[in-house]
């Protein structure tokens, strides 16, 4: 017969759950009573280690009840336990909501230090990744384990990320003190302006993200931090999108109307989507050609009208 090893509370170590970001719990938040002798383990199912097990009768206090199991706290440690086997002893057997704004006071606010942090299910890398969050993100921690795990406000509800890559959040975002710590992005703070017809922006910085938005032709956008793997993090309804850092122009240099049309000084010269070469092919320009420049980047990529559209080529060839 399988035995089932359980863990002392003297013995807890790095699996302990304790409260280090949340108030708390006051004499009026809810009170129950164990059914039976209860396991009191560290996650909120029959697959965490079990921390003690509380004996029928023994009093728990309420953090918050998430379906078939609750978070309690019980002698200064808090922890999940099955919601079938308590019973309430007060009347108040509830939460707080959580869109009242006022109990964002009883979370600590933090921001995530890393280009893109996992949000998992539960408090282990073994638990699904039910979203993420990503460089100087903030969130609301609720508390935090000594295992390394941070249960965060997430949605409409909750979801667990590792502590290590949330830091403090400080005023006037002097987060961009801490830059040598993470090289991953460099902060900008920058008006730029769209610089293809069509500029899809993210939730994320990977073209897997999905798409929360878009930009048109010259649309111009507050760049908060350029990411080193060629993303821009831009502000947007009042948060923070994403999108492809080489389709953003800084300025512009308007070609001189006496010089809006120019040639092809090479035998043949690709016309691109974009303003990159790893770009999709749309078209050629043969030597001698002639086209209309709308105007050039930066980057030395010139937009041109090509096919009643739009193209990109290479401005050091053409004349």
């Amino acid at each position: 017969m399988k035995m089932k090893k359980k863990l002392s509370m003297g013995s807890l170590g790095a699996l302990a759950l304790t409260l280090t970001s949340i108030a708390a719990v006051s004499a009026q938040s809810a009170q129950a009573e164990t059914l039976q002798n209860l396991n009191f383990r560290t996650g909120p199912g029959t697959s965490y280690p079990v921390i003690s097990t509380l004996k029928k009768g023994t009093t728990v206090n309420i953090v918050e009840k998430s379906g078939s199991w609750t978070l309690v706290k019980y002698n200064n440690t808090v922890g999940y336990v099955s919601s079938n086997y308590l019973k309430n002893i007060t009347a108040t057997n509830k939460p707080p909501q959580d869109n009242n704004q006022n109990n964002n006071n009883s979370f600590k606010l933090m921001e995530c230090s890393t280009a893109s942090l996992n949000v998992r299910k539960g408090p282990s890398t073994s638990d699904s990744i039910i979203g993420k969050v990503y460089k100087t993100d903030r969130v609301y921690v609720a508390y935090t384990t000594s295992n390394g795990w941070s249960r965060i406000k997430y949605g409409s509800g909750y979801g667990y990320v590792s502590s290590q890559y949330l830091k403090d959040v400080k005023d006037n975002n002097n987060s961009g003190n801490n830059n040598n710590n993470n090289s991953e992005s460099n902060n900008v703070n920058a008006t730029m302006q769209c610089n293809v017809s069509s500029l899809n922006i993210r939730k994320g910085p990977s073209p897997n993200d999905p798409i929360v938005g878009s930009l048109k032709y010259k649309d111009k956008v507050n760049v908060v931090s350029n990411f080193k793997n060629g993303w821009s993090k831009i502000s947007f309804n009042g948060g923070y999108a994403y999108v492809s850092t080489q389709y953003l122009s800084k300025s512009e240099t308007n070609t001189p109307s006496n010089s809006s049309f120019m040639k092809c000084n090479t035998d043949v010269l690709n016309v691109r989507s974009g303003p990159s070469s790893s770009e999709n092919i749309i078209g050629k320009l043969r030597k001698g050609e002639k086209v209309e420049v709308l105007y050039n980047l930066n980057s030395g990529w010139v937009r041109i009208k090509f096919n009643n559209s739009y193209g990109y080529v290479a401005g050091s060839y053409l004349i």
